[in-house]
């Protein structure tokens, strides 16, 4: 059982997941300084390096039978997307008696922006020191995956058609370019590559069939190393931000990219913003409607999107 102390944290027995592929396969290098910065701060670790995509997932689930309840991941989204998927996937321990907590050494760090979690050390470790245990919604993704149906969670943004397009494209890919600047062009790269996907998509008791540039279903409002797509989205609450814009030009895209990373896209006359419980995506026949995840490329649609209300529970900044 979860301890009543907002602190009892700082004496719990925590499993480290790294991921040394983090910041351009950079993190793997300069680990073993930051592991005695860690060490010194938690009383009792098991530290796990990650050694393939998916192994984290299930890391997770044997920690969770010798008896750890906190759990930190280590590097970007991506470990993240994988550590929540191992606390939600097993059915032994409720996720509300799960601690999750992110040391974000990761390029892609979207997530702790809309909890305000420091990447800094110095302020990070302060965070850590006087965190209290918060909880948020979780993102539940029914999809097709290449081996047949699948379920999938996210803790943040999952990204359909454009979005979903550009994380395929990027699988396996490496660059000596600084992780931000790498999604950029690549971004730019896709847009020139790109045919919007057509599909229909049902929320609510609404229907809307087009060729779509993009669809965002959000938990949190950042992702794609900073865009805004989502920036109506709450963490907590009876429902999650949707944000679709149906076929545009080229040249449209790149005259309103600024109004993503602003937060802005609300202004853009072919965005629509509104929030829901349950999303359906459908392609048309014969047609490929992509899906992704916190960064993570998943598959393709139909789709369907729910709510799990404040089923992560995780640390946040202290207030005052």
């Amino acid at each position: 059982m979860i301890q009543n102390s907002k602190r009892s944290h700082l004496t719990a027995r925590w499993l480290v997941i790294v991921n040394p592929q983090a910041n351009n396969g950079n993190l793997g290098q300069w680990w073993p300084a930051m592991q005695l910065k860690l060490t010194s701060l938690l009383a009792d670790t098991k530290i796990v390096m990650s050694k393939h995509s998916g192994d984290a997932t299930l890391i997770v689930e044997e920690a969770l039978k010798e008896g750890i309840r906190h759990i930190m991941a280590v590097g970007g989204d991506g470990i993240a997307h994988q550590v929540i998927n191992g606390i939600v996937l097993q059915k032994k321990v409720p996720t509300r008696e799960i601690t999750f907590a992110l040391l974000p050494l990761g390029t892609g760090n979207d997530w702790i922006k809309s909890h305000g979690i420091p990447k800094n050390w110095q302020r990070w470790e302060q965070y850590f020191l006087t965190a209290a245990p918060a909880y948020q919604n979780l993102g539940q993704i029914n999809y097709q995956s290449t081996t047949g149906p699948a379920v999938r969670y996210f803790m943040n943004v999952a990204g359909l058609a454009y979005d979903a397009f550009v994380v395929r494209y990027m699988e396996g890919k490496k660059s000596r370019l600084p992780g931000k600047i790498f999604y950029f062009w690549a971004t730019f790269r896709c847009l020139f590559m790109y045919q919007p996907q057509k599909g229909i998509i049902k929320y609510d008791k609404h229907q809307h069939e087009a060729a779509f540039y993009t669809i965002n279903a959000g938990i949190g409002r950042f992702s794609g190393g900073g865009m805004q797509l989502v920036p109506q989205a709450i963490s907590q609450g009876e429902t999650f931000a949707l944000t679709w814009v149906s076929k545009v030009s080229k040249l449209a895209v790149i005259l309103n990219s600024f109004r993503f990373y602003k937060g802005r896209i609300a202004s853009y006359h072919k965005a629509h913003l509104t929030h829901c419980q349950a999303l359906e995506v459908l392609p048309n026949t014969g047609e490929e409607l992509l899906i992704e995840a916190d960064g993570e490329f998943l598959g393709a649609c139909p789709a369907r999107i729910s709510l799990l209300p404040n089923a992560l529970r995780f640390l946040t900044p202290a207030l005052g």
